[in-house]
C-alpha cells in the first residue's frame, strides 16, 4: 500500500498545481490504491463464510494449534473385529448441528485442523475419525505402512458404530455427513443402508470409480485378486500393488492432489510431525475390494434418499468423473436426484477440494455450507386430511 503525504499542513489550503507529470503520478497512485483494495472486496464477496485464506493461513498456525488443543477431545471405540478406531470430537457449546467428516485413503483427522476451525466457526460441532488401517487407528498388517482392508464393508460398519456409539449419544438434533474421496464411497454405502441417520450429505471428489488410466477396472481387479490370492497361498500378507511401497513425500510439483503449495507443505509437515499416521501404497486386497465396492455403490445409489450434494473436481486424476455422473443418474432414477440434478463441477480443481487453493476450496466449502444450511430444518412430513383430502407438506 502506498502512503501519500499531504503537501501542506493539515487544514491549510494547498497552492500546488497538478501539472501533467504530477497529474499522471496522482492518477497512477489512485489506480494503485483502488487495485490494492479491490481484491479484498472481491474476496469478501466470494467468501461469505469468511473461510481461512492462503494469505492468512501462515499467521494462523499457532492459533490453529491452540484451537485444536482446546477443543479436539480424543476418543476410541472398537470397530469390526475389535480394531481400535480413534477419533476426535469438537463439541461446540452453542451448536444444534453437527458435521461428521469421513476422510480418504492415507488420511488422518490431524490433517483437517484448518477445515475443523472453519466449520467450528460456523457454529457446528465436529466429529472426525480415522479409518481402520490408517491414521491413528489400528493397523491391520505386519507392515503398518501398507494401506489394507479385508472387506470394504468393514469401513461402513465402523462408521455405523461411530454414529451409534459416539455421535448419536451426544444427541445433536441435525447431523450432516461430509466425505472425501474413499470416504465418499463409505458414506454412500452407509446412506444406502441407513438413510435417516443424517439430515444431508456432501461428497467431495468421491471415489465411485478409480482412475486406472488405460487399465480396465475388470482387468485391474483380476490382477489384484491373483496377487492377493497368491500371497495367501504362500502364507503371506497381501502385497503392495506393483509400483507402490512405504510412505513417500512426493515433491509438490509431482502431486496430483492440490494446487496450493502452502496447504501441501503444511500437510507434509503434519505427517512429518506425526510419523505414526504415515501410510504408503495400497495392498492388492484393498484395490480388489475398492473396485468391487465402488461399482456396487453406483449400482445401489437409487436406494439413497438422503439429500445429497456431489462436488466434482474438474482436473481430478485420482477418481473417475464418469462414475460420479452415473451415480447421480442412479440417484435420480430412484427419485432423489443429486443437488442440481448432477455433479457440481469445480472447474480447474484437483482431487482434494477441501485442501485446494482458495480459488477452488472457497467455492467448494461455500456450496457445502449453503447446502447444509438449506437442510438445517427437519423435512416436512406429509399429512392427509381424511379420505379424499389433499396432501399438505
Amino acid at each position: 500500500m502506498f502512503n501519500a503525504r499531504a503537501p501542506t499542513a493539515p487544514g491549510a489550503r494547498s497552492s500546488v498545481v497538478l501539472r501533467p507529470p504530477r497529474l499522471a503520478a496522482a492518477l497512477l497512485l489512485l489506480v494503485a490504491l483502488l487495485s490494492s483494495a479491490a481484491p479484498q472486496a472481491v474476496a469478501r464477496d466470494n467468501n461469505p463464510y469468511q473461510l481461512i485464506t492462503e494469505a492468512r493461513l501462515p499467521t494462523l498456525q499457532e492459533q490453529l494449534t491452540r484451537f485444536w488443543m482446546r477443543h479436539a477431545e480424543p476418543g476410541e471405540f472398537a470397530g469390526v473385529d475389535g480394531v481400535p478406531i480413534r477419533y476426535v470430537a469438537l463439541r461446540h457449546p452453542q451448536a444444534r448441528h453437527a458435521i461428521v467428516l469421513v476422510n480418504g485413503r492415507t488420511e488422518s483427522y490431524i490433517k483437517y485442523r484448518e477445515l475443523a476451525y472453519d466449520l467450528y466457526r460456523q457454529g457446528y460441532s465436529l466429529y472426525l475419525y480415522d479409518h481402520r488401517g490408517q491414521g491413528f487407528s489400528g493397523r491391520l498388517l505386519g507392515d503398518p505402512q501398507k494401506g489394507h482392508v479385508q472387506a470394504f464393508d468393514d469401513y461402513v460398519q465402523d462408521l455405523k458404530r461411530f454414529h451409534d456409539q459416539v455421535i448419536a449419544r451426544d444427541g445433536p438434533p441435525a447431523r450432516f455427513l461430509l466425505a472425501h474421496s474413499m470416504g465418499g464411497t463409505v458414506a454412500a454405502g452407509y446412506l444406502a443402508r441407513w438413510p435417516d441417520d443424517f439430515r444431508a450429505a456432501a461428497l467431495a471428489s468421491p471415489m465411485l470409480g478409480i482412475d486406472l488410466g488405460r487399465l480396465p477396472p475388470l482387468l485391474a481387479r483380476s490382477i489384484a485378486w491373483l496377487l492377493d490370492g497368491s500371497a495367501r497361498l504362500l502364507g503371506r500378507e497381501s502385497p503392495y500393488l506393483p509400483g507402490t511401497g512405504p510412505y513417500e513425500a512426493l515433491p509438490f510439483a509431482d502431486n496430483p492432489l492440490t494446487q496450493s503449495p502452502l496447504r501441501y507443505r503444511l500437510f507434509r509437515d503434519t505427517y512429518r510431525a506425526y510419523p505414526e499416521v504415515q501410510l504408503g501404497g495400497p495392498s492388492a486386497r484393498w484395490l480388489e475390494e475398492s473396485i468391487t465396492r465402488a461399482a456396487q455403490t453406483v449400482a445401489e445409489a437409487g436406494r439413497i434418499r438422503t439429500p445429497l450434494l456431489l462436488l466434482q473436481a474438474g482436473e481430478d486424476s485420482v477418481v473417475r468423473a464418469d462414475a460420479q455422473q452415473a451415480f447421480c443418474r442412479h440417484l435420480a432414477a430412484g427419485g432423489h436426484p443429486c443437488a442440481g440434478g448432477q455433479p457440481q463441477r469445480i472447474p480447474g480443481a484437483r482431487h482434494e477440494l477441501l485442501n485446494e487453493s482458495d480459488a477452488f476450496r472457497v467455492p467448494a466449502l461455500t456450496a457445502i455450507l449453503d447446502f447444509f444450511a438449506r437442510h438445517s430444518s427437519p423435512p416436512a412430513k406429509k399429512s392427509f386430511s381424511g379420505s379424499g383430502g389433499r396432501a399438505t407438506m
